[in-house]
């Protein structure tokens, strides 16, 4: 009799291990964490590409003006901007990085809008071009935006 009952137990449990190996992934599917959607390709959740960089003389250097990138290249609306990066090019060489500026308004209610950044490494006598790249919390980085140049007069003053 205790056989039959050691039999019929592990029976049991080899139909409840079963059930539970099979029901598993469902479960996982129909619980699991995190938002549901669709996956995307990388080149659709990139910041939009930022088309209004613009730059000026002033007497602290190059003031660099652009707007927030507030979408994504697919369109939709972008929630996590991270950063950006700002190049410069000097006389005509190629474009190196000079700074990264991070976004900590994410949190905020109200953003920021316009962003700013003073290049004061910039000399009189010499002609820039900059650009700008977003990115995401990521590291999807956008194309390079529009470029803005400004040559600064040869005397002392800005």
């Amino acid at each position: 009799m205790a056989n039959g009952k050691s039999r019929k137990s592990d029976s049991v449990k080899q139909i409840v291990g079963t059930l539970a190996f099979c029901l598993l992934p469902f479960a996982l599917c129909l619980f699991g964490c995190g938002r549901k959607a669709s996956p995307k390709p990388p080149e659709l959740v990139l910041p939009e590409t930022i088309q209004s960089l613009s730059a000026e003389q002033s007497a602290a250097g190059v003031v660099l003006l652009w707007r927030r990138p507030e979408k994504y290249a697919d369109g939709s609306r972008m929630s996590d901007l991270g950063g950006f990066r700002i190049e410069r090019s000097e006389d005509g060489v190629p474009f190196t990085p000079i700074a990264h500026l991070e976004v900590s308004d994410r949190d905020r209610f109200r953003k920021i809008r316009r962003f700013r950044y003073v290049d004061a490494g910039a000399l009189p006598g010499h002609r820039y071009q900059y650009r700008v790249f977003a990115s995401t919390l990521d590291a999807y980085v956008s194309q390079p935006s529009n470029i803005a140049e400004v040559t600064l007069p040869a005397s002392a003053e800005r």
